[in-house]
């Protein structure tokens, strides 16, 4: 089939609407591809986001050296087969839920003037297991709400921004989540939120997020900008809810 000449979304709402079922792929070295089902998107990618990550359903611990480099190695490609016996858990449902999500906040967010082209093939399916599929009316919501929380972070980072480690650590105890312990611990000389995504196999808005997040912590700063003392540990707030670490008592292990 050639290649379509509607924008992307207004494609993919008309694909949607009619009930189809099979692959919308967009072409070019930002594209990707949507999966749909009897009219249901039931998974995206992109070459800019990660595929799902598999870390959700494996035992907790740390990124090995064989996982890292198994992330890089495939960056920008199709997903992998998935184990049949993870395919069916909740965590991996969510898991393709927003890597689809990510992927379809990368792909209907493109800034140049002319629609990406696309086509549509009828019957391809996705390797991520069968999964109940979302609407595209949903699906555009969702993607509406962290557009604009994309714009209203622009301003202090973006998926692509170069941050660095604070240096400055005064204070004597501070608290962050797991996953902001992970950033924080694979934050080189030139990192950005999306190398990091790649890195642990997460969403790249999620991670950009909590970049953001230890930006305001003064964790982390955007390269080439002066970083603030760290504040003292009684000016810090915490939430007792989150599974947190104590940052300086990690440093120590």
């Amino acid at each position: 089939m050639y290649f379509n000449r509607d924008p992307l979304i207004v494609r993919l709402g008309k694909l949607a609407e009619s009930g189809q079922t099979g692959v919308l792929r967009v072409s070019g070295a930002l594209g990707g591809a949507f999966y749909l089902s009897e009219g249901d998107v039931v998974y995206a990618e992109s070459k800019r986001t990660p595929e799902p990550s598999k870390w959700l359903v494996q035992p907790p611990g740390h990124l090995g050296e064989a996982d890292t480099a198994r992330a890089q190695a495939t960056r920008g490609g199709p997903a992998a087969a998935v184990d049949p016996e993870a395919a069916g858990s909740l965590e991996w449902s969510f898991a393709v839920r927003e890597a689809t999500v990510d992927a379809a906040l990368e792909l209907l967010s493109g800034g140049s003037r002319n629609s990406p082209r696309h086509r549509f093939r009828e019957l391809e399916t996705p390797a991520v297991g069968r999964l109940n599929g979302m609407p595209f009316p949903m699906l555009l919501a969702e993607v509406t709400r962290r557009q604009e929380i994309v714009k209203q972070l622009s301003g202090s980072v973006t998926a692509d921004t170069t941050v660095v480690r604070n240096p400055h650590i005064e204070a004597p105890g501070l608290q962050v989540s797991a996953l902001q312990w992970a950033l924080l611990i694979r934050t080189g000389e030139r990192s950005t939120p999306r190398d990091l995504a790649w890195e642990l196999e997460h969403s790249v808005f999620s991670t950009t997020v909590e970049v953001f997040r230890l930006i305001t912590l003064r964790l982390l700063s955007v390269d080439g900008t002066s970083a603030s003392p760290m504040p003292r540990a009684a000016d810090t707030l915490s939430d007792p809810r989150r599974d947190t670490m104590s940052f300086l008592r990690a440093v120590a292990q």
